[in-house]
């Protein structure tokens, strides 16, 4: 009976072994390369912590002008220098590259970029007359929050929204596109602080993000060319021709060309700015908002698709198919590669973009703009 007793004592000590065993590889590959059987938090944020670590916070008192773009500038580099992010560098399409990244790096590189630029806070601490208080939906049907982003999808994401609210019989169904967006929509800054509190710890919040210059593009083409508006016209052109053309203005602020909406961007602050060309880090503060999902243009179809499978409406609502494939046949891509080639001093005019977007870049994984790349 003793040599039983023992024998069973040595295979229970054996399974205690290659127990501890197991769980300590099991942590430290969550800490060290942030992958792990689940998704728990810390484990998550422990990869962008560990890539940030490296390249060294901000020093004590940056946080604007040329200090802070050289921190973040070095701290691209060795983001860029990563194992996964050289992965995505070697792929030449776009949307490849976000998909070699993927959502839950995504989510966590996020939160050690706060950690790193010192942006972390909580929400309750922002003044409720902030943008981010206005740019989140509620819908206590399904229980979600999504933080839209202008010329990032949120047409269609609106119109899921109003086909799930029964506003819409479809996602396709036509409708004037002004109208989607007039709509009394119900935002975050509805609710009181407990009500505020209580949605953002217990519902799915999302947000989608794209590259920040073909975000731009896309804005100015779409409030200064193809769909020129009378109000962006009379409120950002005629001041931008008054900035950039020695006094020579037209009273419709029409004519803005591309090299002049840049130059206006760059300097944009305060009465100057507006949703269309603000930063993702300013319209949805995700330092402040723990986002469950951050989906790409890049990824659109596949990543609503997840969304909507997760809210469990994926059999009551489709994704509607993005407009520009409908009548535009050209990639995002191509037609950034067009507008640089318009600028006179393109280099100049990127490492200003690169500054003011920094944030952006850093957080969500799109490489610095450079001239001349794919």
């Amino acid at each position: 009976m003793l040599t039983t007793f023992r024998r069973a004592s040595g295979v229970l000590l054996t399974l205690v072994v290659l127990s501890s065993l197991g769980t300590l590889l099991f942590w430290r590959r969550v800490f060290v390369t942030g992958k792990g059987g689940g998704v728990w938090q810390p484990g998550r944020k422990a990869v962008g912590t560990r890539v940030l670590s490296e390249a060294g916070p901000p020093t004590h008192g940056a946080g604007h002008g040329t200090d802070t773009d050289v921190l973040l500038r070095r701290f691209l580099e060795k983001v860029n220098g990563t194992r996964i992010f050289r992965k995505a560098g070697k792929v030449a399409d776009s949307k490849q590259a976000q998909r070699q990244v993927g959502p839950s790096y995504r989510t966590s590189h996020v939160a050690g970029v706060c950690q790193w630029c010192k942006c972390q806070h909580n929400l309750s601490a922002i003044d409720t007359t902030h943008t981010v208080y206005h740019h989140i939906i509620v819908s206590d049907k399904y229980k979600f929050l999504y933080c839209y982003v202008p010329k990032v999808a949120c047409t269609n994401w609106k119109r899921v929204i109003k086909a799930l609210e029964g506003s819409l019989a479809s996602t396709d169904q036509e409708i004037d596109i002004y109208e989607i967006h007039r709509k009394n929509w119900t935002y975050l800054r509805d609710y009181d602080q407990e009500g505020i509190q209580h949605r953002l710890q217990n519902y799915f919040k999302f947000m989608f993000v794209r590259d920040p210059l073909e975000r731009l593009v896309s804005a100015y083409r779409d409030k200064f060319v193809e769909h020129p508006e009378e109000y962006f016209g009379r409120r950002y052109g005629t001041r931008i021709q008054k900035m950039y053309r020695n006094g020579v203005w037209n009273i419709l602020g029409a004519d803005v060309t591309f090299e002049e909406f840049v130059r206006f961007v760059i300097q944009a602050q305060g009465y100057d700015q507006n949703e269309h060309w603000q930063s993702y880090n300013e319209l949805c503060q995700p330092c402040a908002v723990n986002y469950d999902f951050i989906g790409t243009y890049e990824n659109l179809e596949e990543d609503a698709e997840h969304v909507l499978k997760v809210l469990g409406v994926d059999k009551k609502v489709s994704f509607p198919q993005r407009q520009a494939q409908i009548y535009n046949k050209r990639t995002t891509r191509e037609v950034l590669k067009e507008h640089l080639e318009k600028l006179p001093d393109a280099e100049m005019y990127l490492h200003q973009l690169g500054a003011k977007y920094s944030l952006d870049y850093a957080m969500f994984a799109y490489g610095l703009p450079v001239r001349g790349s794919k």
